[in-house]
């Protein structure tokens, strides 16, 4: 039976990367492969749904005209190697705050991941960090996109681990997810 749904997966993921583009074949292969490792479904149904928030903001973003708004979008709502490639320029971006405290969860609540998401830590730092400046992000629809794009990074490092280290990493994204979402206003609004 468990080699039957494997080859069933398998074939589903194969599909898959022959008809979507190379960001949906990741959300896709992410989704499926939490399912299969029996990840729990609240996790799972987070991330589907920050994906979908995402895709509306990034929608959304094309019918902006160019300026410090759409950047700011670009760089908090986008992914850990978008911001890398921004936060090597930095100089270039003045305007923007690059302060970055990584992953500051309280002691005990690390779950030993604070450095496996560092990266996703300092793109979420630069959303909150910076939609205070723009009134149309500095808002609770704000905070849930970049808390949002949060999860999504996280689930992004995590399905390159191994097998046995993908279940409880993408356990230790949702934690740190529901933490962000309960507790970050505070950070947010500071």
């Amino acid at each position: 039976m468990q080699l039957r749904r494997f080859v069933t997966g398998v074939l589903v993921l194969l599909l898959a990367a022959c008809s979507q583009p190379a960001a949906e074949q990741t959300s896709a292969s992410i989704v499926e492969d939490m399912r299969q490792l029996g990840v729990e479904p609240a996790a799972i149904a987070a991330y589907t749904e920050a994906l979908q928030n995402l895709e509306q903001a990034r929608l959304a973003l094309q019918s902006l005209s160019a300026g410090d708004l759409l950047l700011v979008q670009n760089i908090a709502l986008g992914s850990v190697a978008n911001y890398e490639a921004y936060y090597n320029a930095r100089t270039s971006y003045p305007q923007f705050d690059w302060s970055r405290n990584g992953c500051s969860a309280p002691e005990g609540l690390g779950l030993g991941y604070r450095e496996t998401f560092r990266p996703a830590c300092n793109v979420h730092d630069f959303g909150y960090a910076n939609f205070p400046r723009f009134p149309s992000l500095y808002n609770e629809t704000g905070r849930k996109l970049a808390d949002d794009n949060f999860l999504v990074n996280m689930n992004q490092i995590c399905r390159p681990k191994s097998l046995l280290s993908r279940t409880a990493c993408y356990s230790a994204a949702y934690a740190y997810y529901l933490a962000v979402r309960s507790a970050g206003w505070a950070y947010f609004y500071d």
